[in-house]
């Protein structure tokens, strides 16, 4: 996986496995605190969360839905649009219909992101480094994930709800152009296809070698 031939697209999911669970993580494991600095008693955010978890269930049979319809790079970068502008606007919101509404739909579009980033990412190498590229590039999302949970805690306690969002919105920003920019096409290609085609297409091409012929002597 660090071979020319992949070590950029290890790079690109590095980058979008790192910034996903940021924006992941950091809404999931902490909508509850969100809720609370909002200005929802306890009770009242608990109760919101409990609605808005509903999603979760939902939104992977939606992936499922549209996910060999839509070309999975563009879905990955439209449902990260989603978390940053509906996150955004949850960040906005004081009242309940639209605290619980845009919270579904952040959800919604988190899950879809994360179930159609899966399919992806495994559609990206050959059988032979599948298991070692994407056990190492879940392991970094895993890592960043554990550390957003300190500084989502620290930009809530000293910027605000506003503050957390801004950064959920900059790592799906990261997100939809590590995918956008160097993602390649997966649907409707065959798996064994892909990785070879693409990373024989992104290596540099070598000009061919000319051979000169020597004259031959006449005796």
């Amino acid at each position: 996986m660090w071979g020319a031939r992949y070590r950029g697209r290890t790079a690109m999911l590095i980058a979008f496995n790192g910034f996903l669970s940021i924006g992941f993580f950091g809404f999931s494991q902490w909508l509850p605190t969100l809720l609370a600095a909002q200005g929802a008693t306890v009770a009242k955010s608990l109760g919101y969360a409990f609605v808005i978890a509903f999603a979760y269930p939902v939104s992977p049979l939606v992936a499922g839905l549209v996910a060999d319809r839509i070309e999975r790079k563009w879905l990955i970068v439209a449902s990260a649009f989603g978390v940053a502008l509906f996150g955004s606007a949850f960040a906005m919101s004081a009242q309940a219909p639209f605290v619980i509404a845009f919270g579904l739909l952040v959800t919604l579009s988190s899950t879809v992101l994360a179930s159609n980033g899966t399919a992806y990412q495994s559609e990206l190498f050959p059988t032979a480094i599948r298991g070692r590229a994407l056990g190492f590039v879940h392991s970094i999302g895993r890592l960043t994930g554990a550390v957003s949970s300190f500084i989502v805690a620290l930009l809530l306690e000293r910027a605000g709800v506003s503050a957390v969002f801004a950064l959920i919105g900059g790592s799906m920003l990261i997100v939809m152009l590590s995918i956008g920019a160097f993602g390649p096409r997966t649907n409707n290609r065959s798996l064994d296809d892909i990785p070879e085609e693409e990373a024989d297409a992104a290596m540099p091409q070598r000009p061919a070698r000319t051979l000169n012929v020597l004259p031959t002597r006449r005796s």
